[in-house]
């Protein structure tokens, strides 16, 4: 396959600048990728925001949640395939193949005539915003030189932030003119440019990989483990919570399982093993999601039950998770050396300081404390994740960069859809439901802070692991 990738030393050290990152060749790479994440990340946001104006226009009361959870459950298969895409189209076209999934289903979801149609065309959406996104990611690990990792990947922090404070706003200025459809219509134009550009300015490249290879009988025990972990936020029964939860594990392991042995795989070597620094991160990747959805999940509700925020506010109080997440990256993205050692450990500490926080003022209050709990909690995501994801690339074995890089996204969305369920699994356990009392809500928020902070532990030993496991990895190739 051919490469793009700048050596190391046309782009040395010394010049490991920001103006590297939006300048000669790696320019329009940097756009195209933060494009794909934009749209990814707008049209996750706006969802949310629209359903009940979906539900009023064309019904489907008994499956509101379907459309938001068809497209994680695609996004998950979409950014699982998408090594043996690259691999069988080559990355161009694969790339456009992607982009062409999220403009057909987004084109298709504005003409839905009812939920079934819309969650039919949310299904395809999701595959092209899955491969998007982690297709995205594989490009770092293919074009960019390791000291200009950690920026491009602030950068798209960056991306993400923006989207999580206006994608909601986007998508209630169509439900506000009762005009769903007009909100994925808004999207097309983008979704056009970027195939446009994919199409014009990334390097054709040819793999001798035959489509009969394709993993699909992976892909569908990975989509239907993720469906099981979808269909828990669907009972209010613990009893069939956990049996969802048992057979969602058990397909996704097994479909990783016969991964690892396949010549065509979805994954990296070493994936989920936790005594390699490809495994380990992984695995920070999975405990660090877990602790933030557990921490923010229910966070607008008891803001506004227990400490009578208006929903406006609880909203952006918990955006401020993101919004730190995007200044702690920014932060730390030029640091070297030592540094990074204090600034993916101290990320974790942070981490846990912030979990420690919401326990003591999640109930009780004061807001402000709550808030500022979530906000270290974000600083310490965004000072460590990057430079986790920028080392594990650097540790990839030879011709797996890319791969490692495109796998980052569906560690991350496994950890979403997990830990979504594992939330809910606490929280219905505690008695909360709809018109729950102030005092069930409270025991839920207790109990979910509680397991928010064994998360947190989990997360930066997974850390203290990685940093061990990636210096035995670079003493070896010395």
């Amino acid at each position: 396959m051919s490469s793009n990738k700048i050596s190391d030393q046309e782009y040395g050290e010394d010049r490991a600048t920001w103006k590297r990152v939006f300048s000669g060749n790696l320019l329009i790479y940097s756009v195209i990728i933060n494009l794909g994440i934009l749209l990814f990340a707008v049209d996750t946001f706006v969802i949310t925001t629209i359903m009940p104006t979906v539900i009023k226009d064309i019904g489907g009361t008994e499956l509101y949640s379907w459309p938001v959870m068809i497209y994680m459950v695609g996004a998950i298969a979409g950014a699982a395939s998408a090594g043996p895409v690259r691999e069988i189209f080559g990355r161009r076209n694969g790339y456009v193949i992607a982009g062409l999934f999220f403009l057909i289903g987004n084109l298709g979801a504005a003409y839905a005539p009812n939920i079934e149609v819309l969650i039919a065309w949310r299904l395809l959406q999701g595959l092209g915003g899955g491969l998007i996104i982690s297709q995205s990611y594989g490009l770092i690990g293919d074009i960019y030189p390791p000291e200009l990792r950690t920026r491009i990947l602030s950068i798209i922090s960056t991306t993400w932030g923006v989207a999580t404070v206006f994608g909601p706003a986007f998508g209630g200025i169509f439900a506000e003119f009762g005009s769903w459809r007009g909100a994925f219509w808004a999207i097309v134009p983008l979704a056009l440019i970027f195939c446009g550009m994919v199409w014009r300015y990334i390097a054709h490249s040819t793999s001798e990989a035959k489509i009969d290879n394709f993993p699909i009988t992976r892909l569908i025990l990975f989509a239907l483990g993720i469906l099981c972990v979808g269909l828990t936020s669907q009972t209010d029964n613990n009893v069939y919570r956990v049996g969802l939860i048992i057979s969602a594990i058990a397909m996704v392991t097994y479909a990783m399982v016969r991964d690892a042995h396949s010549s065509n795989r979805m994954f990296p070597k070493n994936t989920l093993v936790p005594t390699t620094s490809v495994g380990s991160s992984f695995w920070f990747l999975l405990f660090f999601t877990f602790t933030f959805i557990v921490a923010i999940l229910y966070m607008t509700l008891y803001l506004q039950v227990l400490h009578d925020q208006t929903p406006i506010i609880a909203a952006y109080i918990s955006a401020l998770f993101s919004f730190t997440w995007t200044v702690g990256a920014l932060l730390v993205a030029s640091w070297r050396g030592r540094a990074v050692y204090f600034a993916f450990i101290g990320g974790g500490i942070l981490i846990v300081m912030g979990a420690i926080g919401l326990t003591l003022f999640a109930v009780n209050g004061p807001v402000i404390l709550i808030g500022a709990s979530l906000a270290v909690m974000g600083m310490g995501v965004g000072t460590s994740n990057n430079h986790v994801i920028a080392l594990t690339i650097e540790c990839a074995q030879p011709g797996e960069e890319a791969l490692v890089a495109s796998s980052v996204q569906t560690m991350r969305t496994m950890g979403l859809a997990f830990g979504s369920a594992f939330a809910g699994l606490i929280a219905n356990s505690a008695g909360l439901s709809e018109g729950a009392t102030p005092d069930i809500v409270a025991r839920a928020v207790d109990l979910l802070n509680q397991a928010g902070i064994a998360l947190a532990m989990l997360t930066l030993l997974s850390l203290i692991i990685f940093y061990h496991y990636y210096n035995r990895d670079k003493s070896s190739d010395q």
